[in-house]
């Protein structure tokens, strides 16, 4: 964990302030880069089927043969079952660039080597239902 303790959080419009402290890694504010990750970080806050989240952090990286991709989220959710999940959040109707088409299907490769988590491109937490 000290990991994510070691870097700053630089405050600006897409600063998302925690309620939930239990729910995830970071203690008062989390980076986002986006108002749909804003929305994601929302939701995750106010749905009692998430029991952890966070935005994955700038080092977090996958090696893939276009270059490094980091996806967005890590998160816990439970139902009748516990899924963990690695998540991208895209716009809904967004048009995405060939790279990050390439790369996102490369994370999903990735992903699919771990039978206990599931990669989904997704633009709020209810897609993952």
């Amino acid at each position: 964990m000290r990991l994510f303790e070691d870097y700053e959080i630089h405050v600006n419009d897409m600063t998302f302030y925690i309620s939930q402290k239990e729910k995830t890694i970071f203690s008062n504010m989390m980076p986002l880069d986006s108002g749909v990750e804003y929305q994601f970080a929302k939701e995750c806050e106010t749905r009692e089927d998430v029991q952890f989240y966070f935005k994955l952090p700038f080092w977090f990286k996958i090696k893939t043969p276009i270059g490094n991709y980091t996806p967005d989220w890590a998160l816990i959710k439970k139902n009748e079952k516990t899924v963990y999940f690695v998540a991208e959040t895209k716009s809904e109707n967004q048009e995405l660039k060939d790279s990050e088409k390439r790369k996102i299907k490369c994370g999903k490769a990735h992903f699919d080597e771990f039978k206990d988590v599931e990669y989904r491109q997704v633009v709020k937490v209810s897609d993952l239902d």
